[in-house]
C-alpha cells in the first residue's frame, strides 16, 4: 500500500514544474493560426479593400474636369454677309488654377496612407486576438491535463480509502471526503471544457471558420522571459504605431487642405472654342457659306472673400484639432506601454515565486504529508489538503504562464510590431 502511495506522489509531482508532455492529437502551432487569420479574416480583407479603394482617389481628384460639348441651333437663321448662321458647336474646358489639382491629389494620398495604416492596425489587432485566444487555449488545455492527472490520483486514493474502511483500518469519512473531492474536480473540468468551447469559437471566428470546428490541444508555448526596456518600447511605438501614423497623415491632409483653401483666392480658367455653321443662302459674296471659328478664354472672379476666409479658417482649426489628437494619442500610447510593462514585471515576479517557492514548498509539504500518513501520524483529510494545495499552485502556475505571453502580445500590439 505504501509503495502505491509513493507511486501516486511521483505521478502528482510529475506535472508540477516539469514541462507538460503533448497530449494526444496533432497540435497546431501559433504561427499556423496567425497565417490562417491573415489570409482569411474578413475584417482584414475589408480593411485591405478600403485601402485599395483609397488608392484610386488621387487619380480621380487630380484629373481635369470633363470638357463640355454643346450644340446650339438657331430657330430662325441669323443672316450675315456671308450667309445665314444655322448652328454653333462649342467645346469648353475648365482649367483650375495651377496647383489646385496637385493639392487635391496630395490630400487624397494622405487618405490612402491613413487607410493603409488602418489596414496594418487591423492585421495587428487580429494577430493579437489570435495570440490571446491561443494562450487562453494553452491555459485551459494544460489545466485540463493537470485536473485529469489529479483526478486519476484521487480515484486511486478513493479506492485505497475504501479498502482501508472495509478492513477496519480507516473511517468512512475519509471515503466520503475523497468522493466529494473527485466530484469537485469533475465539476471544475466541466467549467474548463465550457471555457474551451468559447475560446475555440472565438478563434474559429478569427480564422473565418465554423464556430464548432475542432481545434486540437495546443502545443507547448514559449515560456522564456523577455528583456524589456520601457523607454525603448515607447520610442519605437511613437515612431511606428499605426494609429499615430494615421493621425499624422490626417495632419498632413489638413495642411494640404489649408493650402488649397488659400489657392481658392485665385481664379480658375475656362477655354472655349466655337464652330459656327454658315450656309451660302442667297449671298453673292466671294466668301459666302464660309464657316466661322472663335476661341474664348474666361475666368471666374473670386470676389466673395468671406467664404474663402472661412475655408482657410476651417483648415487651420482642423490642423490644430488633428495635432491635439496626435498629442493625446501619444500620451495614451505611453500610458498603455507603461501599464503593460508594469503588468509584465508583476507577472514575471509571480512566475518566479511559483518556480522558486510555492511549487517547491507545496511539493515538499505533500511529500512530508505522505510520509506522515504512512506512519499514521497524519489524517487522510490533511493529506488531501496537501494534494489540493499543490493542485491549486499548478493551475495558478500555468495560468500565469499564459498571462505572461498575453501581456507580451499586448505589448507587441501597443508598440505596433515585434518587440525590439
Amino acid at each position: 500500500m505504501f509503495i502505491r502511495n509513493s507511486f501516486f506522489l511521483v505521478l502528482l509531482l510529475s506535472f508540477g514544474t516539469a514541462t507538460f508532455a503533448q497530449q494526444d492529437g496533432k497540435s497546431v502551432s501559433l504561427e499556423t493560426f496567425i497565417r490562417l487569420a491573415l489570409e482569411n479574416n474578413p475584417q482584414i480583407r475589408a480593411a485591405e479593400r478600403r485601402w485599395y479603394s483609397a488608392q484610386t482617389r488621387g487619380t480621380q481628384v487630380s484629373t481635369l474636369p470633363d470638357p463640355v460639348f454643346s450644340y446650339a441651333h438657331f430657330i430662325e437663321n441669323v443672316e450675315t454677309r456671308v450667309g445665314p448662321q444655322e448652328g454653333i458647336l462649342t467645346l469648353s474646358q475648365k482649367i483650375p488654377f495651377p496647383g489646385k489639382l496637385g493639392l487635391k491629389k496630395k490630400m487624397a494620398d494622405q487618405d490612402a496612407v491613413a487607410a493603409m495604416q488602418s489596414y496594418e492596425a487591423t492585421k495587428r489587432d487580429v494577430v493579437f486576438q489570435v495570440k490571446a485566444a491561443y494562450y487562453d487555449l494553452y491555459w485551459v488545455d494544460r489545466s485540463l491535463k493537470i485536473l485529469n492527472d489529479y483526478l486519476d490520483l484521487l480515484r486511486d486514493f478513493t479506492r485505497v480509502a475504501e479498502q482501508k474502511y472495509v478492513t477496519g483500518e480507516g473511517i468512512q469519512a475519509n471515503v466520503l471526503k475523497s468522493q466529494v473531492e473527485v466530484s469537485s474536480v469533475v465539476e471544475r473540468k466541466l467549467q474548463f471544457e465550457k471555457t474551451r468551447d468559447g475560446i475555440v469559437a472565438r478563434l474559429n471566428a478569427l480564422l473565418d471558420r465554423p464556430e464548432n470546428q475542432a481545434i486540437p490541444p495546443v502545443a507547448e508555448i514559449d515560456t522564456s522571459r523577455r528583456e524589456i526596456d520601457e523607454s525603448t518600447l515607447i520610442a519605437t511605438a511613437l515612431q511606428q504605431r499605426e494609429e499615430l501614423n494615421s493621425v499624422r497623415a490626417m495632419v498632413g491632409k489638413s495642411e494640404f487642405m489649408q493650402g488649397l483653401a488659400r489657392r481658392e483666392y485665385f481664379p480658375d480658367f475656362q477655354v472655349k472654342a466655337n464652330f459656327i455653321n454658315v450656309s451660302q443662302g442667297v449671298s453673292t459674296a466671294p466668301d459666302a457659306g464660309k464657316n466661322a471659328w472663335s476661341v474664348m478664354v474666361g475666368l471666374n472672379l473670386p470676389i466673395w472673400f468671406g467664404k474663402r476666409k472661412a475655408a482657410v479658417r476651417e483648415a487651420e482649426e482642423l490642423i490644430a484639432a488633428n495635432r491635439l489628437t496626435l498629442e493625446n494619442l501619444e500620451n495614451q500610447v505611453r500610458s498603455e506601454i507603461r501599464d503593460l510593462v508594469s503588468q509584465l514585471e508583476v507577472t514575471e515576479q509571480t512566475l518566479e515565486l511559483y518556480e522558486r517557492g510555492l511549487l517547491r514548498q507545496a511539493e515538499s509539504s505533500l511529500e512530508s504529508a505522505l510520509s506522515s500518513y504512512r506512519t499514521g501520524r497524519l489524517d487522510f483529510l490533511d493529506l488531501l489538503d496537501a494534494e489540493r494545495m499543490l493542485l491549486t499552485f499548478n493551475l495558478g502556475y500555468v495560468k500565469e504562464q499564459a498571462s505572461y505571453q498575453k501581456i507580451v502580445a499586448a505589448l507587441e500590439r501597443a508598440v505596433g510590431g515585434e518587440l525590439p
